[in-house]
């Protein structure tokens, strides 16, 4: 390997770009990792050599995700059931991972807020905002903005002492900007409108998990611990055709984004190919927060 030595942080960076993608032997913790986006980002990881751990609460979602992995190919992962906005109960699982499997390279925070929490609070996700119940907000923030606060905190700490880390947290496009009301509702010109919108504490909590990123990335930064967000734009997923023409029509490149888009970045972040690159939130939405 022709390897260059930064004589001030005697850090090892590969000459090779392929090999500074590399992540053998590299292990990653994903909370919410038995999700939609969770799973795509666990396929990242086993293909690009590493060994994805995915946190989940949601028993059947981690049996489905264990399916699509094997369907993928990955040959080496594991699986924890655990509420990660215990504090109690996900320090003894990372303390489990530290010591029996290995020490944590990565962490990948894309827990959020589900149907089956949803229902547990007996509220309408989709409620406007002048009725929004207090416990569907404190929930929403729960879970966006204090699960993944809870999980930099126990992680990053062990990896601030180890001198090593990469922590990628999944904010959102609307934590960026505010979602544009009028594309769920009605017009005169035909469209029905649908019956969901993005509720208000999605937006504060992702944009809360921006500059959480942006303030650990500079705490931690002498640690050598790089903290990273990545804001995605809304994916297709068969939604009404409607919707998506007025959504596009938001966006320059004039679609959604589509399963898959956000593996490369997840890949950069994680390896050595971003390895001065901290405390930045990478907009993948197609240009929809330039206009």
């Amino acid at each position: 390997m022709d390897l260059k030595k930064n004589k001030d942080t005697n850090l090892l960076i590969p000459r090779s770009v392929k090999e500074q993608f590399n992540l053998n032997g590299r292990l990653a913790v994903i909370t919410g990792g038995a999700g939609f986006l969770g799973v795509q980002f666990a396929e990242t990881i086993s293909e690009m050599g590493g060994t994805p751990i995915i946190l989940d609460f949601n028993k059947e979602f981690i049996e489905s995700a264990e399916k699509k992995l094997k369907d993928f190919g990955c040959s080496k992962y594991y699986f924890f059931e655990v509420d990660i906005t215990n504090e109690k109960e996900s320090e003894n699982i990372i303390k489990k991972i530290w010591n029996e499997i290995s020490q944590i390279d990565i962490l990948i925070n894309c827990v959020a807020l589900t149907k089956d929490t949803i229902e547990k609070t007996n509220a309408d996700f989709f409620e406007p905002f002048e009725n929004m119940d207090q416990k569907l907000w404190k929930k929403g923030i729960e879970l966006n903005l204090t699960a993944t606060q809870l999980m930099c905190k126990i992680v990053g700490k062990k990896m601030s002492k180890r001198g090593k880390g990469s922590i990628i947290n999944i904010a959102s496009d609307v934590g960026v900007i505010s979602p544009n009301h009028t594309i769920y509702e009605a017009d005169m010109h035909g469209y029905e409108g649908v019956d969901f919108n993005t509720p208000s504490f999605y937006s504060v909590g992702k944009a809360g998990v921006i500059h959480l990123t942006k303030y650990l990335a500079t705490y931690w930064a002498k640690n050598n611990v790089r903290v990273n967000s990545i804001s995605p734009a809304g994916v297709y997923r068969d939604h009404k055709p409607g919707f998506v023409e007025k959504l596009s029509n938001q966006i320059p490149m004039g679609r959604m984004a589509l399963p898959n888009e956000f593996k490369g970045a997840i890949a950069f972040l994680c390896s050595d190919a971003s390895s001065f690159v901290t405390g930045h939130n990478l907009v993948i939405d197609g240009g929809r927060t330039i206009w």
